[in-house]
């Protein structure tokens, strides 16, 4: 019985650190329009328990782990860009015009912040 709620834990604490894609991105409906949106991890401190995850349109998209950046394409409108963080849940409105390049920062104090378009 201890063995398996070890294991039980172990295997609920890995899939809270893991990285990567948690949910699919729309469908880009033309490679042509799209623009492209590069977002920059800048918290310092990521851990198994604090992870950030980027939300698009409140809905989870991509853990970040350690990793320093996510690239993705959108297209063309408003969107609800945000972020999860320990107790963090930030969220800002992004307009996404077509063929342009964005790069955006996510950290501390709810930082998401448009560095480049």
């Amino acid at each position: 019985m201890f063995k398996s709620i070890g294991l039980t834990a172990l295997l609920l604490l890995s899939g809270c650190a893991s990285t990567g894609l948690v949910n699919p991105l729309p469908p880009v409906d033309s490679p042509e329009t799209s623009s492209s949106v590069i977002l920059e991890n800048r918290f310092t401190d990521v851990s198994h328990f604090r992870n950030l995850t980027f939300t698009l349109d409140d809905r989870p998209i991509y853990n970040f782990g350690s990793t320093p950046s996510f690239s993705f394409h959108l297209n063309q409108g408003m969107y609800l860009f945000g972020y999860t963080y320990g107790s963090e849940d930030c969220k800002t409105e992004v307009e996404i015009r077509p063929k342009a390049n964005y790069v955006f920062a996510l950290g501390p104090d709810c930082l998401i912040e448009m560095e480049s378009s």
